[in-house]
């Protein structure tokens, strides 16, 4: 049965736009700044949008960061439940979401063994990612 669409308010839409185009997860206050010339001035506005957007699995929350990015693996559609996994550069501050069905069922085969529900599975993996390392080296290469 196909999901029936999401209504997002305009604030929703906005906020989801900035995440879709964000070259890295973004604070809610980078956020807020983003949408000052529109108008935008409190914390909570954005928060609110932000608590909708998790809510309806369209955005995550990477907990090491206290930031936000928009889910990769659905659309408007309101699906969500999904195993949030994600490798982030520790030095650049990159994120991308891991999408892994075999990753998946283990994570929720452990949290069974311990909760009569698990309400969040959330794994982050830091490092330095290929792009970073790269120019790690190159600076010390050079004399």
């Amino acid at each position: 049965m196909p999901q029936k669409q999401l209504s997002f308010s305009l604030q929703d839409r906005r906020i989801l736009t900035l995440l879709r185009r964000a070259k890295k997860p973004l604070s809610a206050y980078t956020l807020l700044d983003q949408l000052r010339p529109e108008g935008v001035r409190s914390p909570p506005t954005v928060y609110r949008a932000l608590d909708r957007l998790l809510a309806c699995g369209v955005v995550h929350r990477l907990e090491s960061l206290n930031a936000f990015m928009a889910c990769a693996y659905h659309a408007d559609d309101g699906a969500k439940g999904h195993l949030s996994a994600f490798a982030i550069c520790a030095t650049c501050g990159r994120a991308w979401e891991i999408h892994d069905p075999t990753l998946a069922r283990t994570i929720k085969k452990i949290g069974k063994k311990f909760f009569t529900q698990p309400d969040q599975e959330v794994i982050e993996i830091s490092g330095l990612c290929a792009s970073c390392e790269k120019k790690q080296k190159n600076c010390e290469d050079t004399p």
